[in-house]
Order: structure tokens, then sequence, then C-alpha cells
């Protein structure tokens, strides 16, 4: 006799050797029990769940020289056909195959007759969906209303498919997916009854990679007894099936725990170079760290850890791996996270391994404990330092900036204070009952137009700022082309352009453009300002400017920026805020120079 696979030599015989599917099972023997039985089904699921050898054993339970019974005798004539497959009134059609309308008026036809041997006839249609639309139409009625003694079994994996008229006039069941421990139990089972020696993580193994179909993990049972014999080992059915063993994955993974990054990376490269899947044994990492997670959680039942952190989850022998075992939750959820960010980046990234090996250098570089290592808290402290020092020091300069009438001998003491301590001088109680000095509430006469003038260029880079912090660039580019020679009679300010920048003049003149910067204009001069454009050559000519800057023929604006370069040098370059922001940062001033001098 010729050699028969496991899948079909141990394919359920009597509805007590059904694992799983216990609803199912459950209604098929209440029908069969109490003569309730419908005269169509849909059995709907996944591959490899028991659809057809369901609709077998219902087949069975009809038919049985006792039935209709819900425990067929499975010694008598009926049964054993059914069982070989040899019935002629238990008929089985490949709906791929089979899906023409030709086929179906033939079973049309066919349904007429009586059975021969037992006292239905079952047509079992497996993969129902692949029938055409005109066949499923001829299969209509004939599924109404068959005869008394005709039960229609459709069997599918994909029931959307099914037209809503076919799966209306069919009571339907759900089979679902075997669980990793019932395809163990099972597998534990046919190993004891071949007299075969396989590890029990060699089982496991096998049950993970059968992606929950009973068929797949026999077939996978059968293919490893050929490959290797009657003593079958995990590293046997690992390299079967091209994966890493769970020994090698839980080392990798209590590396990363433990932040042995030199060692988690040395053992991935091991296990790369011995040929092994990257993206399974991404998930296969996963899928441990999923395991553990769920131990954790405490719902995985018998998996729960004890108090001591010692015991077995499934799959993980947590005890072989203390620093994987003692990791809190929010680190598991972290290291998932990372492996299925690199599985995801691995279908753009060449090589494809370079994700997982990124993933296993930061996993490797948090704290056990899940949160920031101590040198990442320090840095973070000194940067948090260093941030709060630079904002007081701009909130120094901006209160310097905007009353004019603080000493600036007493802004460079604070700065000194700032750049040693970090903190600004607190002022005695003496200093804050001490009364003020006339000179400086006193309010400040007029000033002339050279004076104002040389404040306002002392803050033109104040007004480029302002302009770019409102996002009026184009404003900013027309005025980096002018040069502020004066004030006229009516306080206006005069902005000389060259011949050249004619274009510049002209667009900085448009309404809208000099409204706003005479608004910038007046926020940084801190009063009403007016500006009028004009090129070089019409500065002479023009009536009632003043002519603030040829008082001082010497103090041009080049020679003035070289003077306060030189003084910025020495340290003290006459500007209160530079020199308190030399004494904290250091360094020294090459040039001054102003936003109007470019070009």
């Amino acid at each position: 006799m010729s050699y028969l696979s496991l899948y079909r030599k141990y394919r359920p015989q009597s509805f007590e050797d059904v694992v799983g599917q216990e609803p199912v099972v459950r209604t098929l023997r209440n029908a069969l029990r109490r003569g309730r039985v419908a005269h169509a089904y849909m059995f709907s699921g996944p591959r490899g769940t028991g659809k057809t050898s369901l609709a077998r054993l219902l087949a069975k339970g009809l038919n049985c020289v006792q039935g209709p019974t819900p425990e067929p005798c499975n010694v008598c004539s009926n049964c054993k056909l059914i069982s070989e497959g040899y019935a002629m009134d238990v008929v089985e059609i490949d709906g791929a195959s089979n899906r023409g309308i030709d086929e179906i008026r033939d079973l049309r036809e066919n349904v007429r007759f009586a059975p021969t041997e037992g006292g239905y006839k079952v047509y079992i249609i497996d993969e129902v969906h692949m029938l055409t639309a005109d066949a499923f139409n001829a299969l209509l009625k004939t599924l109404e209303e068959p005869p008394e003694y005709v039960v229609f079994v459709l069997a599918t994996t994909e029931a959307h498919k099914v037209p809503n008229t076919i799966a209306s006039r069919c009571q339907r069941f759900e089979f679902h997916n075997f669980t990793t421990e019932q395809v163990v139990m099972r597998l534990q089972q046919v190993v004891e009854a071949e007299g075969l020696d396989v590890e029990p993580a060699a089982l496991h193994l096998i049950g993970r990679h059968a992606g929950g179909g009973m068929r797949d993990a026999l077939a996978l049972l059968d293919q490893a007894v050929s490959f290797q014999g009657e003593r079958i080992e995990e590293k046997h059915i690992a390299e079967l099936l091209g994966v890493v063993p769970e020994e090698q994955i839980g080392k990798l993974l209590n590396h990363i725990a433990g932040t042995e990054r030199l060692a988690a990376l040395n053992l991935l490269h091991d296990i790369i170079g011995g040929g092994a899947d990257v993206q399974q044994l991404t998930k296969d990492c996963i899928s441990f760290l999923r395991e553990l997670m769920l131990a954790k959680a405490g719902t995985a039942g018998k998996a729960k850890l004890p108090a001591d952190g010692q015991g077995e989850v499934p799959g993980v022998m947590v005890k072989n791996w203390v620093d994987l075992s003692s990791l809190p939750m929010e680190r598991i959820l972290s290291l998932i996270d990372l492996l299925a960010g690199a599985l995801a980046d691995m279908r753009w990234v060449s090589p494809v391994w370079l994700p997982l090996e990124m993933a296993v250098i930061r996993g490797s570089e948090e704290q056990t404990k899940g949160g920031p290592s101590r040198e990442r808290q320090i840095q973070a402290a000194e940067v948090s330092k260093l941030t709060e020092r630079v904002q007081r020091l701009e909130k120094l300069v901006a209160e310097m900036l905007a009353n004019r009438k603080a000493s600036p001998l007493a802004v460079e003491e604070e700065a000194d204070d700032l750049a040693n301590t970090g903190e600004p001088r607190q002022n005695s109680e003496e200093e804050e009952l001490q009364p003020k000095s006339e000179t400086a509430i006193s309010p400040q006469p007029a000033a002339s137009g050279q004076d104002e003038l040389k404040r306002l260029l002392a803050r033109w880079s104040d007004v480029s700022e302002k302009l770019r912090q409102e996002r009026q660039a184009p404003v900013e580019a027309f005025l980096r082309e002018s040069k502020p020679v004066g004030f006229d009679e009516d306080g206006r300010l005069l902005l000389v352009f060259p011949r050249a920048m004619e274009f510049h003049k002209v667009s900085l003149e448009q309404p809208r453009n000099k409204d706003v910067l005479e608004r910038v204009l007046s926020q940084v001069a801190e009063r009403p300002m007016e500006v009028v454009c004009c090129f070089e050559d019409e500065t002479r000519e023009a009536d009632g400017f003043s002519q603030g800057l040829e008082e001082e023929p010497a103090e041009t604006l080049g020679e003035t920026s070289g003077i306060q370069a030189a003084q910025a040098a020495a340290g003290d370059s006459g500007n209160p805020a530079l020199d308190a922001a030399l004494k904290i940062f250091g360094g020294t001033v090459q040039e001054v120079r102003y936003e109007s001098e470019r070009g």
C-alpha cells in the first residue's frame, strides 16, 4: 500500500477527534441528535481549519447505519466508504475546476436520483466562490428547494465572494485559525501515535510557522520526518524552515535588554552570516517579545510570570534570560516599536539588514528601566541650564535697549554675575529702599538730528530683524541697498540709493512697502517716522536736509565701523549689549558692520 500523508492519515474520523471549532461541532452534533439537519450549510474560514473534514463527518453521521447520529460508528460499510472517499452518496466537487454552468446543470440532473447506499446524498462543493455567475444562478433554485434526501455543504476560504442570494439560503459557520497551543497538542498526539521522538521546542516551532492551519502543521511534521528521521530537534526544524532557533533569538534579545551592544551586533552578524532570512528573523524577534509582553500583562493564562520572575512563557524560557525577564512593560513596548519600524524600512533600504542593525544599536543604548540614560539626563540638564542663561541674557539686553536710562556700568556688572554664576545679581534691601537719583528719573532733552541719526544707526540691525520676523523679506532687501544720511526739517528720514539701484528705490516707494518700513522704523525709533527716498547725486541738491554727518567728516559710516571694531576688540565697544555678550561667551570682534552698509 502506498504511503499516506500524515494530514490525510490523521484526519478526524469522529466529532470527538476535532480540535477547536467547538461551536461548529456542537451545532452539528445537536442537529444530528434532534433530527434538525438543514438542507444547506456554508463553511467559511482559512485553509486547513477542518471545513472539508467536518463536512465528511456530517455526511458520515447522516448515512451511518445507526444514523442520523452524532456518533458515527466508523465500522459500518457506509462509514468506511465515506472515510476512504468511495461513497457514491457523498459527492465532492472542486469548485475551482468545475465552475461552469454545464457542471451545475449536471448536478441539478443528478440531484433527482435517490441515494443508493445511505439515507442522504451529500454534495460537498469546495472553493464554491470560484463558480461563475451563471453557475450560481443555475444552482440557486436547487439550493433553495432540494429534495428532502439532499444536503449541500459549501466550503470556501473567501466568503465575501459568494453571492448573498446563495449565502442567505445556507446555515453559515465561521471556522477560525487554530492557536499554537492547539496545534502543538494535536502534533503531540500524532507524534505519540507514530512513535517519533520530537523535542517540544521543535513542535512549538512547527506550530508557530503553521499559520494557524492544522494541515500545514502536519505537512511540516511529515516533511521533518523525511528530512531528519525519527529524532527531530528544534535546530532541524529551524534548518528546514530557514529560520533562527528560539535559543539564538532569546540570546540576541537578552543582549539588547542588557545593553550589551557589541555582543548583540556580533551575534546578529553570525546569524545573518548563517543564511537566515532577515525579515523572518525580525518577525520572530517581535513574536518573541509579544509573548513576553502578554505574560507581563497577565493575559497569557498559565504563561503569567511568577512573582520571582522565574517561569515559562510559551516559547520563552524566561529563567534562561535574566535581563530579558526583568524588562518593564515600557521597555518591551519600545523594543517592539523599534523592530516593527525596522521591518517596515527593509523594503526601501539596502542592504536589507541595515534597519535591523540600527534597531539593535538603538535598543542596546536604552537603559533597562526604559528611561533615558544618566549621561543623557546630565546632558539635558546642562542644555537646559545654558538655555536659561541665554534667555536671561536676551531679556537683559532687551530691557537695556528698551530703557536707555540704565547705566552701562550696571549692565556690565549684571552681565558679569550672569556669566560667572548663571544668576543675575540680586539687589539688597538697602539698594531697593535707596531713592533713585534725579538724573535717573528726569526726562531727557530733545535730541539733535545728528544724535538721533547715530542712535538709529546703532539699532539699524533691529529694523532688518523686525522686517524678517514679519516676513517682509522684499522690503528688507530693498532697504539693504540704501543708506540713511539725515533728517529734513519735518523730521523725515532721508534714504539714499545709488543710481544703479533704481529698481530698489522705486519698489521701496510703493505705498504698501513704504507703510511697512515706516511702521517698523517708528517702533525702533520710538516715535512716528516717515521716510524720503532719493539718489546719491540728488542729496547735495536737496534743500532743508540736515547734514549731521558732515559736521564730523572723519566719522563716515565705514570709519565709524572701524573705530567700533577696534573698541570691541579691546573689550570696550561702546555697545553695552555687545560687551555683555563678549563677557559671557568670550571671543573677539573682527569688524562691526550694520545692515545699512551691505551691498
